[in-house]
């Protein structure tokens, strides 16, 4: 018969056994996982983080600025100046760029009138976007009073592009439009 002592010893080996067994059988894949595996949890999620996919479509973003009285380049918030639209603002300016509003079956009269002087594969890439920066610039100015540090007098929207297949080279300038208040 073994002794109390013993007993012990025997209870507490299994345990460590079966505890290191537990501790390899939930180490050793992980480990392997590390290693070998580059699409487990922690490395796709680099991968993620780090690599870009070549499969994310080319991207034009806009960026509005401003020139004060005084000649300084301001960044203009646009949701300041067209609260309804919100989120939806960008694509509005990425219609007006791309002429989607001369497109329509029936035309607002005064796009009709410019589409019966010229074709509308003549027409230049946003020709409506000085319209729409005048309004958003004397909006800009109503809330600025003259003589304020924030009163602009020239209010511009510059066009660039990503092509989306690396994190870099996503300031590629594509296209200004100007317009004087």
């Amino acid at each position: 018969m073994l002794s109390a002592s013993e007993t012990e010893d025997r209870i507490a080996r299994r345990l460590r056994t079966k505890y290191l067994i537990l501790t390899l059988a939930l180490f050793l894949p992980l480990l392997w996982a590390f290693v070998r595996v580059r699409n487990l949890y922690p490395v796709a999620s680099w991968n993620v983080m780090v690599r870009s996919s070549p499969v994310q479509p080319p991207f034009t973003y806009y960026v509005l600025r401003g020139e004060t009285d005084a000649g300084d380049l301001v960044d203009v918030q646009a949701n300041s100046l067209a609260d309804p639209l919100r989120s939806r603002l960008w694509g509005f300016v990425a219609a007006t760029a791309a002429n989607q509003s001369l497109k329509l079956h029936r035309p607002h009269p005064q796009n009709a009138a410019l589409l019966s002087q010229v074709p509308i594969d003549q027409l230049p890439e946003g020709v409506l976007m000085n319209d729409l920066l005048r309004v958003w610039g004397q909006n800009h100015n109503a809330s600025h009073p003259a003589g304020s540090a924030n009163h602009l007098k020239v209010i511009r929207l510059d066009a660039y592009r990503w092509d989306g297949a690396s994190y870099s080279n996503y300031r590629q300038f594509v296209k200004s439009w100007r317009a004087e208040l």
